[in-house]
């Protein structure tokens, strides 16, 4: 009995000492130490891109959501909502609800655009970047009952791109 402690008490030590031991399955992924809280941007970079500071929701129509950071407001035909996420891009173009995906540049980012693939008047556009604080997306929403007064993922373009200098590397 002493022995079978004393072998437990061994095994648990070096795993904590961080010693080398082979392990099969799946890798994990590597999660930010804090994702970006968009609720923390500018008053005046929110009214830059056309959006009233005033309108703020965070979360999720009010709620937070482990794994996730979410902040939405309005202008005048459309709701801009970012989310940052410890989900990584490969992970977004796996999921089968998205799609319509095309590659963009924000200042010196690589970034992508997708649709939703249950969204089908065109009215919604998600642009999605990694930073160093997770997996940022900026979702431009017609509201309900007005028609577009412009490609939303332009919209989510021009956002990111004049937001990007409030946005971690």
């Amino acid at each position: 009995m002493r022995r079978a402690i004393a072998l437990i008490v061994l095994s648990t030590s070096m795993l904590l000492a961080g010693c080398a031991v082979a392990v099969t399955g799946r890798a994990t992924k590597e999660v930010p130490a804090e994702l970006f809280d968009p609720c923390t941007l500018p008053e005046d970079a929110l009214r830059s891109v056309n959006v009233d500071p005033a309108t703020e929701r965070p979360g999720f129509a009010g709620a937070q959501s482990d794994g996730w950071e979410v902040c939405a407001w309005e202008a005048e035909w459309y709701f801009l909502s970012i989310f940052t996420t410890d989900a990584t891009l490969e992970e977004l173009r796996a999921r089968p609800k998205n799609t319509d995906f095309r590659s963009v540049t924000v200042g010196r980012r690589d970034a992508v655009t997708f649709r939703s693939a249950y969204e089908i008047q065109n009215d919604m556009c998600d642009l999605a970047y990694r930073t160093s604080h997770g997996t940022v997306i900026i979702r431009v929403n017609t509201k309900a009952n007005l028609s577009p007064e412009e490609d939303p993922c332009a919209v989510s373009l021009r956002t990111a791109i004049d937001l990007d200098q409030h946005i971690p590397e």
